[in-house]
């Protein structure tokens, strides 16, 4: 699903195959891409609302991390759909999840960064679709957060935790729930206690449970969660066309307009296979 070729400075326009039923997810260093004459192509890329959103942050690193971001969610769309990197128009969900205009084509995607790491994820014929990532910053009332914002039995997971310990189960559960908001794109709409997760951390599964006002067949969901260094959590939210788990997604590195290639990243936590509603 893509043509072959070189794009703008030796980017290989030859994507990896995603299936029907395949997430691929894309990592990049935001901070990495130093290089004066890629980060003008990478101006060059965005259209007058990108430019006038990036403008808008006061820190030059957060313009930097928004520019080089969004260069990249332009280019791997480019190696899956038909048009230039500089050619898709972006238009706003009801509670703002970007998707495309009505007229161009592409896989479900959806973007997420936070700290010096991006992630992108694109899933061919998923119905929905919602990923996020998130630098454990140690120095947060973690109880409170989860007390306040979680299911009462995933709060219940982190007392007597600790430091790095702590910080990495409060992460894990956030971005899955997050990824779960963001696929749904109900935005700050949504209570993240009406959906829970369960771990098994022995086996490597999650489960998954919602009220049934919410979501009436759980079991299309999959979900994946993935560790990275900094540290990070990262989760990915797939809504499939049927109760089976998907696919493992395939992981890649890129530096945008650059270069990309496989990335060893490993996923600790998965859905199990069909799951039922509260």
């Amino acid at each position: 699903m893509a043509a072959a070729g070189t794009g703008p400075r030796g980017w290989s326009t030859t994507a990896p195959v995603l299936e029907t039923g395949a997430t691929h997810l894309w990592f990049c260093d935001l901070d990495a891409q130093r290089d004066p004459g890629l980060l003008g192509s990478y101006r060059e890329l965005l259209d007058a609302d990108e430019i006038q959103r990036m403008q808008r942050f006061v820190f030059a690193h957060d313009r930097h991390r928004f520019l080089v971001s969004h260069a990249l969610l332009r280019c791997v769309l480019s190696l899956y759909g038909s048009e230039p990197a500089a050619g898709w128009r972006f238009r706003k969900g009801t509670h703002g999840k970007p998707g495309l205009v009505a007229e161009q084509r592409a896989p479900a995607f959806n973007l997420s960064h936070s700290g010096s790491l991006a992630l992108l994820a694109v899933g061919e014929g998923a119905g929905l679709l919602g990923a996020d990532i998130e630098f454990h910053r140690p120095v947060r009332n973690f109880l409170g957060l989860a007390t306040r914002n979680f299911a009462p039995s995933e709060a219940a997971r982190l007392p007597g935790l600790e430091g790095a310990a702590l910080a990495a189960e409060f992460y894990d559960l956030w971005t899955l729930k997050e990824a779960f908001v963001k696929a749904r794109g109900d935005g700050l709409s949504q209570s993240l206690a009406d959906f829970r997760f369960t771990f098994d951390r022995a086996s490597r599964r999650l489960r998954f449970d919602a009220l049934a006002a919410l979501e009436p067949d759980p079991g299309r969901w999959a979900f994946w969660s993935f560790r990275l260094d900094g540290p990070y959590s990262a989760a990915v939210a797939l809504r499939a066309a049927d109760a089976a788990v998907r696919a493992e997604p395939r992981c890649f590195l890129a530096a945008p307009c650059r270069d990309w290639a496989p990335a060893p990243v490993e996923c600790i936590l998965r859905a199990s296979s069909r799951i039922t509603a509260i």
